[in-house]
């Protein structure tokens, strides 16, 4: 894919009075070769992430003399190095805020600045949010590039997080015991979740882990979970086969993946800041990302 853009050579006006007209940026040089993966903008983000459509102008300059993108540190950097996003939520607003300073010249360049929140109707972002850059934002993993967005506060864009983004707050501790698998959920060094895989574990790489940790409560206990079982409403899979199994007793809660009679995985909560909500997308998790 092309990621050096060379810079278009001048056209000859189209009306044939040559090259002599007065403008006033006519003494602005437009800059060289860019490169596709230095964005500025929303739309040349978009066109970042696959640069075959990716065109010369609003990009950042190419900060190799000579074109050698394999070797280029912002390709090396952008392979090498990830951000990952400390928000909780299901997608974040980032605002775009533009600027000029007070003494620059009618011909400066704005200064952009990113704001990333996780409340997008905050008009005190700056306090709340959390400061990114273009470059941040094209190294970010499991997040997708949304809408634009504008509101009396401003302008920006949406990031929707998907299954491949792991949560901020939870730390997933795997051990194998021969006939099982055990996931343990932390936060803050206290466990909230307990899933239990019988046999070999059924779910795709990662992304049931990183779901069922979306669904965790930030804070986490060691209290009884105050649920009754009418309280949930559990998803089902009649297509596969697959159902899930409630299991409430004593303050604890647990859910069962079953196929037929068999077993599959058991994902047992634990703490009292669990809510019905969180439990049941966590149970969803469960069946939509576990194999048969």
């Amino acid at each position: 894919m092309p990621i050096h853009l060379p810079e278009p050579s001048p056209a000859r006006p189209a009306d044939g009075k040559g090259f002599n007209r007065l403008t006033l940026n006519a003494h602005i040089w437009a800059g060289g070769a860019q490169c596709a993966l230095r964005p500025k903008s929303w739309p040349t983000l978009f066109e970042s992430y696959d640069t075959r459509r990716a065109r010369w102008g609003g990009f950042g300059h190419c900060i190799q003399q000579k074109p050698d993108c394999e070797t280029c540190p912002v390709l090396t950097d952008l392979d090498t190095s990830t951000e990952q996003v400390t928000f909780n939520s299901p997608r974040v607003l980032v605002r775009i805020e533009t600027t000029i300073g007070p003494y620059a010249m009618f011909n400066a360049a704005p200064v952009t600045t990113l704001w990333m929140t996780d409340q997008p109707n905050d008009p005190d972002y700056r306090s709340n949010g959390q400061k990114w850059t273009w470059q941040r934002i094209r190294r970010l993993e499991g997040w997708e590039l949304g809408r634009r967005w504008r509101d009396e506060i401003g302008e920006g864009f949406w990031l929707h997080r998907t299954a491949h983004a792991a949560a901020p707050h939870v730390e997933v501790r795997t051990k194998g015991r021969g006939t099982f698998t055990r996931h343990a959920f932390f936060v803050d060094q206290t466990r909230a979740a307990l899933l239990t895989c019988y046999g070999q574990c059924r779910h795709d790489d990662g992304q049931l882990l990183n779901v069922i940790g979306h669904h965790t409560p930030e804070k986490a206990n060691d209290d009884v979970l105050p649920l009754h079982s009418w309280q949930l409403n559990l998803p089902s899979d009649p297509s596969q086969g697959r159902h899930l199994v409630i299991g409430v007793n004593g303050g604890a809660c647990s859910v069962t993946l079953m196929a037929g009679r068999r077993t599959l995985a058991r994902l047992s909560f634990s703490g009292s800041t669990w809510t019905p909500e969180q439990i049941h997308g966590a149970a969803a998790a469960l069946l939509s990302h576990t194999e048969g």
